[in-house]
Order: C-alpha cells, then sequence, then structure tokens
C-alpha cells in the first residue's frame, strides 16, 4: 500500500530564534514553576493587544519537564506517522541525496526536535505548555508565540486545519501552512520585543534575510542542531523565517490584523507563495497537480509505489544545492508550477526516486533541465551515457541508472534505480499530467 507523507506539526517556538543559553537549562524549583504560571496568565493581556484577538475562552496552561516534552514529540510521531511512513520518508530522501544514507531518519527527527523545543502549544489538549527548565526571563517571548498559537486556534480551528492537512500527499502545502502560523506567532512576539522601542515587525530588514543569518550562532549553540543535514536544518528554519517574512510583506500591503485573519480562510498553497508572497498576495500562483501515470512502465515487472509526496520549489530548491550552489539551485527552482515525488521498490531490496515537475513556462523548464544536467554530471562524475538528445539523457554508473527528459513546461526523471531494471527507454515513460 502506498504510504502518505506528511510534515509533522508541533506547535511550538523553536529554541534557535530566541537565542536561549544552554547554561541556564536547569530543572526549575516549584516556586519558579509557579513564577512561569503567573507570568504566562500576566502575558495573555499583552498578546491579546498585541494580536487584536480576544479570547474566546479561557487558555489552559501548565509546565512540563524536558523529559516530558520529549515524550509529546515521540507521541505527536507516532500519532501522525504509522509505522514505516518515516522510514521511507528517509529513504526517499537518501535517495535524493538530502539524508545521508546511514541516518536513522526517524530518531534523528525526534532527537532534533527535542533539542529545539522550549514550549509548545497543543490544538488536542487546547493547553499551553511552557519548558520547566527555562528561567521567566527567557519563557517570556516563547509565552507570547504559543499564547498566538492559542488564540489562532480559538479562531481559526488549528486542528480542523491539521485534521485535514493528514490526508494530503503534500508535504509542501503542509509546510505552507505551517509558515502562515508560525510566521504569525513571530510576528506577534517580535512586536512584543520591540514594544519598549516603539517599533513594528514591518519596519525591519527582511526577516527572511535576518532569521537566517542566526545559522551561525545555532551551529555553535546546539549540538543536534549542528550536525543535522542541511535539508533538516533549512526545513526546521522555514516555517518561522520564511513565515515572518511572508506576513511582513502581507501587513505592508495592507497593515492590517484583519487582513492577516482572512489569510486562515484562504491558505497559501504552496512555499512558493510563502517564498514570493506576491505570488500570493498579488498574483495568485496557484500550484498545479501532477500525477505520475504507470510510473512502473520502462521497468522489470515487481516494481510498485511505496511513498509518494509532493517538493514543491522549497525543497526542489534544497534538492539541487546537494551538488550545486545556492544561488544557482535557488534560481533554478523559482517558476516552479507543480510536482508528484514517488518512491518505488521492487521487494529485493531495489529501489529508486522518480521526480515529475511542470514549470510556469518553455524557459523555467529549461533553465531546471539544464540545472539539473549539471546535478547528474557532479553526482556520477564517471557515468557512461545511455541516451542523449536536446531534450533528454540517461546515464549508469556502478550498476545505477538515472534519466531525465523535458516535454515543453514538463521535466520527467528517473534517480538511482538498478541498471538491470530500467529499459534503455526508461526516461521516455511516466509522463506527468
Amino acid at each position: 500500500m502506498t504510504k502518505n507523507g506528511r510534515r509533522i506539526y508541533l506547535f511550538c517556538l523553536m529554541l534557535v530564534f530566541i537565542g536561549l543559553c544552554s547554561s541556564s537549562w536547569a530543572v526549575l524549583q516549584e516556586s519558579q514553576t509557579s513564577d512561569l504560571m503567573k507570568t504566562a496568565d500576566e502575558l495573555t493581556a499583552s498578546v491579546v493587544r498585541l494580536r487584536s484577538l480576544e479570547p474566546k475562552a479561557p487558555i489552559q496552561k501548565g509546565v512540563k519537564s524536558r523529559e516530558e516534552i520529549s515524550g509529546y514529540i515521540n507521541e505527536k510521531v507516532s500519532e501522525e506517522y504509522d509505522e514505516n511512513e518515516l522510514r521511507l520518508e528517509g529513504r526517499l530522501l537518501g535517495k535524493l541525496g538530502l539524508l545521508p544514507e546511514a541516518i536513522d531518519y526517524t530518531a534523528f527527527t525526534r532527537k532534533l526536535l527535542s533539542e529545539q523545543v522550549g514550549g509548545f502549544y497543543d490544538p488536542d489538549k487546547k493547553t499551553l505548555f511552557i519548558a520547566g527548565w527555562l528561567s521567566v526571563a527567557e519563557q517570556k517571548p516563547v509565552m507570547v508565540h504559543e499564547l498566538t498559537h492559542a488564540l489562532q486556534d480559538q479562531y481559526f480551528d488549528l486542528k480542523k486545519i491539521m485534521t485535514e492537512d493528514r490526508r494530503l500527499n503534500n508535504n509542501d502545502t503542509v509546510l505552507a501552512h505551517q509558515a502562515l502560523m508560525e510566521g504569525d506567532g513571530m510576528a506577534t512576539m517580535i512586536n512584543y520585543l520591540l514594544e519598549p522601542a516603539g517599533r513594528h515587525f514591518a519596519e525591519l530588514p527582511d526577516l527572511v534575510f535576518v532569521m537566517r543569518s542566526q545559522f551561525s550562532s545555532m551551529n555553535a549553540q546546539y549540538a543536534v542542531f549542528s550536525s543535522a543535514p542541511l535539508f533538516m536544518k533549512e526545513s526546521l528554519l522555514f516555517p518561522y523565517g520564511y513565515g515572518a517574512g511572508f506576513l511582513q510583506k502581507a501587513w505592508v500591503k495592507t497593515p492590517s490584523w484583519n487582513a492577516v485573519n482572512r489569510i486562515y480562510a484562504d491558505l497559501p498553497e504552496s512555499t512558493e507563495q510563502i517564498m514570493h508572497p506576491e505570488k500570493y498576495l498579488t498574483d495568485r500562483d496557484k500550484p498545479l497537480a501532477v500525477k505520475i501515470e504507470n510510473p512502473a512502465a520502462g521497468l522489470q515487472p515487481g516494481w510498485k509505489v511505496a511513498y509518494r509526496n509532493v517538493l514543491g520549489e522549497f525543497s526542489l530548491g534544497l534538492f539541487l544545492r546537494v551538488y550545486l550552489d545556492e544561488e544557482p539551485g535557488r534560481k533554478a527552482a523559482t517558476g516552479w508550477g507543480g510536482d508528484e515525488v514517488l518512491l518505488l521498490e521492487n521487494g529485493s531490496g531495489g529501489e529508486g526516486a522518480i521526480i515529475s515537475t511542470l514549470w510556469d513556462t518553455p524557459d523555467d523548464a529549461d533553465k531546471f533541465f539544464a540545472a539539473m544536467g549539471k546535478w547528474f554530471l557532479l553526482k556520477y562524475p564517471k557515468a557512461q551515457k545511455r541516451e542523449e538528445t536536446p531534450f533528454s539523457y540517461a546515464l549508469a554508473q556502478n550498476g545505477e541508472f538515472s534519466s531525465i527528459r523535458r516535454e515543453g513546461v514538463k521535466v520527467y526523471m528517473m534517480i538511482g534505480f538498478p541498471e538491470a531494471a530500467a529499459a534503455a527507454d526508461a526516461s521516455k515513460t511516466g509522463t506527468g499530467k
């Protein structure tokens, strides 16, 4: 049975963005726990004023230890993924070069999130949980962020959005939804921090750039984050950095929390819309559905789809960056129109990935096709060519077969299949529609 890929929803503030010092991570005394609860009650009025949302019901609050929060993360992973789902997602990411093959993706994901969580709001329990090992002063920005999530839930029903997202085979859409919610929380938190100076988050320099500039300090401060593959780091940061940048542009266009509230009734559908806010706010660029028909055509019998998802502009850009520099990789992913990515397996240990993409214009498709040509040559420097035309080529190295074909605005790729399983014309099959 095909597994459905989904990103894990955690409505939490990651510590990487608030400069917390690990030296202060000590278990707090009971009196300090009481102070944390009292502070959260006091901050509620500030968040209501800053976010212009009056509570519809009292916001429940509690304090959790590091061990309890780690347990919560493991519980959420188990709830949102079946036994094989993270494993299959990890195998696909490994096949694409986004993860090292030796990594235990499930264990590392839990470890990374446990290191970073500084507090969280649980839409199932309708409760804000405060990290019990951080001081009151350090917790205030976290509380503001998480209290914003609590108000979002009361007005926009975060649990309903999460439930609907779980039905999607589309991590790109889910990541866009997370970016709106976390960007909203970041905007409120930044306004709280700027209020004494009489400033507003919309007046700051580009928040995407500001938050990405935190990379070096994060690598020095957090051991697990420092050791994480680039794909996992960037995916962790995307909702906060790009989400805040999206809200910044939305506010500049229409400086009103009412305008922000309306976005929840018309959610962004792609990371492209988050990364390029004008593609949502001004000239709506809706993602196109891509369905790979007969993906096992051109392969020996016995191959089946194990996992399917959507990469989107953000993840495709990271995919290109596996072998290309950041700027050319980022540029080659712009003009994205839609995609589908599959992991295929044959039951005998063989596997491979297929990516079918649509682009806004033939020039965009040509730009991506050219970038992928460089990508393949860098991945397979000693490859033997099996096919080459102006619009397609196939190659093999050490028994591994890959191919790419461009037809107008479509670019279709097979990556990392056993050469013995792939027919000579494999690059001509399975065109996405």
